[in-house]
């Protein structure tokens, strides 16, 4: 494998997942970076203290968002000449020669030089994730989520940086549909898998709950919507998607499983607002 990608951790209050990430993606990379935003918790201060031992630790002094993080990596990556940007949150695990063997099935691809995303693709439980292939069988997506992702540097030349104003939610699915807009692709592996967690998230009654604190309720429902008025044209079925999840569908989630419901939706309803009123 080409000495040419830098990996990022965007950390907030981490807990001891980051470790699992940090040791399970160290050695696939050319440098690993830590920029965390701003986190205040003592427990993973001192978590980040034991890893600055290791690697380069960037401290914010405010939490910008996640979109802010990511563009403070992806210019460090295109001043240090790096080919390819590998954008992890914190609480994702890998296993070994992920990237090699990624990298092997992007370099065999005929339409490589439209392909700005290549991923592994995330497992459904432990089983799976341990039972990954060699499989070179690289499929087109039009969505990706962020951490796993491993970006072409030359991307942001093309399309531009990520969207700060979406502070936290939709920040790589708006990145997504601008590729697709400009004609590039993005390509996940469909067996070679990843361990993610995703916030608090639990099955009840076969619905998913993701038991996003209120705030996140808020720039779920403004950002959903922000993205249906970006990029209806480009994406109808998941631009339309996101936003029933984002709102109405989520907010009757709310309604029968998930505490501070009135919060919550209130919150969910003043994002909504102002997502219809901003481009």
């Amino acid at each position: 494998m080409d000495k040419n990608i830098l990996a990022v951790i965007v950390s907030y209050n981490p807990d001891n997942s980051i470790i699992k990430l940090y040791n399970s993606i160290n050695k696939q990379v050319d440098e690993l970076i830590i920029i965390d935003n701003f986190s205040t918790e003592k427990e993973s201060r001192k978590l980040l203290k034991k890893l600055s031992e290791e690697t380069k630790i960037i401290y914010n002094d405010t939490n910008s968002g996640v979109a802010a993080a990511l563009n403070q990596a992806a210019r460090y990556a295109i001043s240090n000449g790096y080919k390819w940007l590998l954008t992890l949150d914190q609480d994702s695990e890998f296993l070994p020669d992920t990237y090699k063997t990624l990298i092997n099935s992007y370099e065999k691809t005929e339409d490589k030089d439209r392909v700005m995303i290549i991923a592994p693709k995330i497992g459904k439980n432990t089983k799976q994730f341990l039972r990954n292939g060699k499989s070179e069988d690289l499929k087109q997506e039009i969505l990706n989520l962020t951490s796993g992702s491993l970006i072409k540097t030359e991307s942001f030349k093309h399309i531009g940086f990520f969207d700060e104003k979406l502070f936290i939610e939709q920040v790589d699915n708006d990145f997504c549909y601008r590729l697709k807009k400009f004609g590039y692709k993005i390509k996940v592996a469909q067996n070679i898998h990843f361990l993610h967690k995703i916030g608090n998230a639990e099955k009840k009654y076969g619905f998913t709950l993701r038991n996003h604190l209120p705030v996140r309720k808020y720039y779920l429902a403004r950002n959903s919507a922000i993205m249906l008025k970006r990029y209806f044209f480009t994406a109808p079925y998941t631009t339309v998607r996101y936003f029933l999840g984002g709102t109405i569908l989520g907010w009757i989630k709310i309604l029968l499983f998930e505490k501070n419901k009135f919060e919550k939706i209130s919150n969910g309803v003043k994002g909504l607002t102002e997502g219809l009123k901003l481009k």
